[in-house]
């Protein structure tokens, strides 16, 4: 597999923007709200659950890496984005005959989540080709390495990645009622974590083959699930998905400088993660979560994500892991302080739910 280069890439988390967020993580200083009294990571300025409200938000975050390519560039880039929700008439479905104390008469507009991705090519005069993936948790980590397909199979020269995710009650509610929840804070590795919490991101990486200091080398994506909504407690499938992501590189786990770890904190899928990491680095690795500073941002979560991790790296170091006490492996421990890092190889691990897994690789170099 062809690696492609990162190019450029932008964040709107639930602590600000890119540099806003990583000084916030670099300082200890990010903050958690809460919705209907459940922990929540939002937005500092609300974007509403309507098709405008996002489209605007999407717009504004994609302008910013689109503004810095050249009218030729534009012609031969495609727009992907990987998100969890749902197509917005099914949602307005839902809510107008579902529950019974506000039934109503429903038409449907016919209007679907793709239609963001293609109004947003027109608009910025980009390729015209588009997707939408919707692999729950790993939306945009596949929508990353589908990139780097569509550029290595000289169908583009450049692709906008753009993961998203946003408050919807179904959602929140759905993971509620699962009882995956926490009720203060992810824990992620610690022996007592008690759920996930989720957040709201948007995130854009441009890939491409111009020079930068940044790449993506690769990755293995597969589907193979215990049960619906969790991998096995062995950690097989997420073995096998690191695994075969090294292989494919032709990379071995000492070459891997740090992992930055799906780490949800709830009991099933940390469990699951923390045996495949003892399994497959067993001399030891340095790893982090990223998810108790900006909550689980579902489908945003591949973009967002790294490019957070990025940011940090670019910012000289590694994050710690906040909240783990008490690691439930007696033989690895994520990082309790940051560490000081400018370059290497990481992996970057997303474990989802309906057994959608994938590991990918991104190296900087000086």
């Amino acid at each position: 597999m062809a690696s492609v280069n990162i190019l450029d890439y932008e964040i709107l988390t639930s602590q600000g923007d890119l540099k806003e967020s990583v000084n916030k993580i670099k300082d200890d200083k990010t903050k958690i709200s809460f919705r209907k009294n459940i922990p929540f990571y939002s937005f500092e300025e609300k974007i509403t659950q309507n098709q405008k409200s996002i489209y605007d938000a999407l717009k504004k975050l994609i302008s910013k890496i689109v503004l810095k390519l050249s009218d030729d560039s534009k012609k031969s880039t495609a727009l992907l984005v990987g998100t969890s929700i749902i197509d917005w008439n099914l949602v307005d479905a839902i809510n107008s005959c579902a529950y019974e104390y506000k039934k109503t008469s429903y038409n449907s507009h016919k209007t679907s989540i793709d239609t963001y991705a293609k109004n947003l090519s027109d608009e910025f005069g980009l390729n015209g080709f588009t997707m939408t993936i919707n692999t729950a948790c790993t939306s945009s980590a596949n929508a990353l390495l589908e990139a780097s397909n569509l550029i290595n199979s000289g169908i583009v020269d450049n692709v906008i990645v753009v993961g998203l995710e946003i408050y919807l009650p179904l959602m929140s509610d759905g993971f509620y009622k699962m009882e995956l929840i926490s009720n203060t804070h992810a824990k992620p590795f610690d022996k007592n974590r008690d759920g996930l919490v989720l957040g709201e991101a948007i995130g854009a990486i441009l890939v491409g083959k111009s020079d930068s200091k940044w790449s993506l080398l690769g990755g293995f994506s597969n589907c193979n699930s215990a049960t619906i909504t969790s991998v096995g407690a062995s950690g097989d499938e997420c073995v096998e998905v690191i695994e075969e992501a090294l292989d494919r590189l032709k990379l071995t786990p000492k070459d891997i400088t740090a992992l930055k770890a799906h780490a949800t904190g709830s009991i099933s899928n940390d469990e699951a993660e923390m045996n495949a990491i003892s399994r497959v680095f067993k001399n030891g690795i340095d790893f982090t979560a990223m998810k108790p500073y900006i909550g689980h941002t579902i489908g945003a979560s591949g973009v967002v994500e790294i490019a957070l991790f990025m940011g940090c790296i670019d910012g000289g170091f590694i994050p710690k892991t906040l909240f783990c006490d008490e690691s439930i492996s007696k033989t690895h421990m994520p990082l309790t302080k940051h560490k000081e890092c400018k370059e290497g190889l990481f992996m970057c691990n997303y474990f989802g739910f309906g057994g959608n897994n994938i590991s990918l690789v991104i190296e900087k170099k000086s």
